[in-house]
């Protein structure tokens, strides 16, 4: 393939991508773009679908899926517990618009997926005005190359306008914004508006899957993402605080339906079907669609930006990923772990953990057999697995949780599989079958229940459709399930429980020391949670649908949305294993965490040795649910770097995008 230099204007208006060295403003916005053919070049159906195979992954995407991706959609509503550095700052709910990983969001989303997708537009569109296209290409196959990029320029606004709110809508890849002209940011509902132009236009116009190239988006695609769409709209039933144009659907009902007709289609079309988390997961299908794979990003091992940096980022240790592992301190918040019932066999697909009996082992993509469990030592004394851990072993290891994320962490070869630590093969699915049957049940419960998010649904259909994924995925079945349990008035505002921690002295020898601790507590997570809004987060988590579903959440009812955060514990499974039983002095109790403070008893022991910093008691850091709230941050600040390019003047032109006069 004879790859040409393609260049043409960044439509990103905001932080500076690394690819950049801006010494002015045109500079900055002068883009050299790699990877694509130039128009001469194009002379073949491989060769204009080249153009979109950059979208399904690489660097257009990297600076997305790096960290912005799991810190935002994972970190900030509660499910991957990480207080590392600006990672734990989206964690903690203390959001500024100098986190770097906000500006690499941004990046991605404008200067990589958004732009390169103006560009493709830009190229079939010119083809198709001249009528002019390969010898191998009909009018229809042009189509599908445009409709491939307006599926992933309207993912990629969506997901522009969910994060931030009103934000730029970049359409015009040869508008001239060097000369003092500035992008407007532009309401949610003109952002709606274009995402949904673009998303009918990708239903209509892209095929069925094929057996060939099945990776590709297909029209079931488009109308999953569409559905998804259709259903955030029909949430937003009120004019929620902090922006300039808050958008409230003027129809939600009619969404609601037109979305239960799309994902109607999408099951009975039967080209997908529900499989166990352990085939989705699985290291043989890492990097090809599984049976329930609607609508995926896919990457590919290669130099770092190419692959993807997620198992790198997640894995405990270099055993689950040779060359690097950051993942040891990161793992399932406690209110999330504790809500699977111990015979769910989700849970081992999602995060490692200390189970009583069987069921322990782990198998590495290369074969390497690892265990965790009280026998882990005689297991590996007798030849029967290679590393891991026991339940005491992570008492006394600071650097570990119980409970570290699994999914999409394989332990591949550092040499057989990728040769850059951080770049590795991985499917990343963005709709799963089992998201269209959860989509279906929650727009069938916004038409039964448009306003009563309280009370227990018994709806056939709704449990029909969420059971059908809970029976596939090994999981208890429901005979009800309200949208949300509110847990408020079933617990005392404060609990107090002692309990006594040993700590081994950590350097081989057997001597212990034992501390008393006494804290208040705020609890509400002796409910196990299972309304609508946490079975998501059990089935999707890790899969970047957590903040999205928060979203919709407080778009249809903010005060509970907010109660939801103030009734969770943030914290993270430590110290209290199973294993170790009721009475014996290592023992804690999960009542012995801070909700909102994060109290981590082991290690604030165990640092307290070295320093003043720490006193008995005192929590380690603080979770800033109540200023998030008060600051009305359910929407990310667009990045300081970005204003500079940006006109703050907030307007709604949703009339100009639906007329086709919308100039940028």
């Amino acid at each position: 393939m004879n790859f040409s230099k393609l260049k043409y204007k960044s439509l990103l208006i905001g932080a500076g991508a690394s690819m950049l060295l801006a010494t002015s403003c045109k500079d900055f916005l002068d883009v050299d773009v790699y990877d694509q053919y130039s128009a001469s070049a194009l002379s073949s159906k491989k060769a204009y679908q080249s153009l979109t195979t950059t979208l399904y992954g690489g660097k257009v995407w990297s600076q997305y899926e790096g960290k912005f991706a799991w810190c935002v959609n994972e970190g900030i509503p509660g499910i991957l517990f990480n207080v590392n550095d600006q990672e734990g700052a989206l964690f903690l709910l203390s959001i500024g618009d100098d986190n770097s990983i906000l500006k690499e969001g941004y990046t991605s989303l404008y200067s990589g997926v958004i732009s390169t997708c103006n560009q493709v537009i830009k190229i079939v569109s010119d083809s198709l005005d001249a009528g002019k296209f390969p010898s191998d290409m009909n009018e229809a196959d042009m189509k599908t190359v445009m409709a491939e990029a307006r599926l992933f320029r309207g993912y990629a606004h969506f997901l522009a306008t969910e994060y931030f709110g009103e934000v730029p809508l970049v359409l015009n890849s040869e508008k001239d914004i060097t000369n003092n002209v500035t992008l407007p940011l532009v309401s949610r509902g003109t952002v709606y508006e274009s995402v949904v132009q673009d998303l009918v236009y990708a239903y209509e116009n892209l095929p069925e899957p094929e057996k060939t190239d099945a990776w590709r988006a297909n029209k079931y695609s488009a109308a999953a993402m569409l559905a998804k769409v259709y259903l955030t709209m029909a949430s937003c039933r009120f004019a929620t605080a902090g922006l300039f144009y808050p958008y409230v659907c003027p129809d939600p009902d009619n969404k609601a339906r037109e979305a239960v007709r799309l994902l109607t289609e999408v099951i009975n079309s039967n080209k997908f079907a529900l499989e166990s988390h352990a085939n989705i997961f699985s290291a043989e299908k890492r990097n090809t669609p599984s049976s329930e794979t609607v609508f995926s990003l896919y990457w590919n091992m290669g130099a770092y930006g190419e692959g993807s940096q997620y198992q790198s980022q997640m894995a405990m240790s270099s055993d689950w990923s040779p060359g690097s592992g950051w993942g040891s301190g990161k793992g399932l918040t406690y209110t999330l772990y504790n809500s699977f019932d111990e015979n769910d066999a989700r849970k081992k697909e999602i995060c490692f953990y200390i189970g009583n009996g069987t069921g322990n082992e782990y198998v590495t993509a290369t074969g390497q057999k690892s265990w965790y469990g009280s026998d882990y030592k005689a297991k590996k004394a007798a030849g029967q697995v290679e590393f891991g851990m026991t339940g005491t072993d992570f008492l006394s290891q600071g650097q570990h949780l119980m409970n570290n994320i699994k999914k999409y962490v394989w332990g591949v070869n550092g040499t057989a599989f990728h040769n850059v630590g951080m770049s590795i093969d991985r499917r990343q699915d963005i709709i799963r079958l089992s998201d269209v049957y959860f989509m279906r049940a929650e727009a069938n419960m916004m038409l039964l229940q448009p306003l009563d998010l309280l009370t227990p649904c018994t709806n056939a259909s709704v449990l029909a459709d969420i059971n059908k994924v809970l029976s596939a995925h090994g999981a208890p079945e429901i005979t009800e399930i309200a949208y949300f349990q509110d847990f408020e008035s079933k617990h005392p505002a404060t609990e107090v429980f002692p309990f006594t921690v040993t700590v081994d002295d950590g350097n081989g020898g057997s001597a212990s020391r034992t501390y008393n601790i006494t804290p208040g507590v705020s609890m509400y997570h002796g409910e196990i949670r299972s309304d609508l809004v946490q079975q998501r987060r059990k089935e999707f988590a890790m899969e970047g649908h957590g903040w999205l579903d928060l979203k919709r959440f407080y778009y249809r009812n903010p005060e509970l949305a907010a109660k939801f955060m103030y009734q969770m514990d943030r914290s993270c499974c430590f110290t209290n294993s199973p294993e170790i039983p009721e009475g014996d002095a290592r023992f804690e109790r999960e009542d012995g965490y801070k909700r909102l403070a994060l109290v981590n008893a082991c290690n604030l022991e165990l640092q307290k040795d070295y320093g003043d910093k720490y006193k008995e008691g005192d929590p380690e850091v603080e979770v800033y649910t109540k200023s998030f709230l008060e600051r009305n941050q359910w929407f990310l600040p667009i990045p300081s770097s970005a204003k500079t390019y940006l006109n703050c003047n907030v307007v709604d032109l949703q009339s100009k995008v639906q007329d086709g006069t919308y100039e940028y």
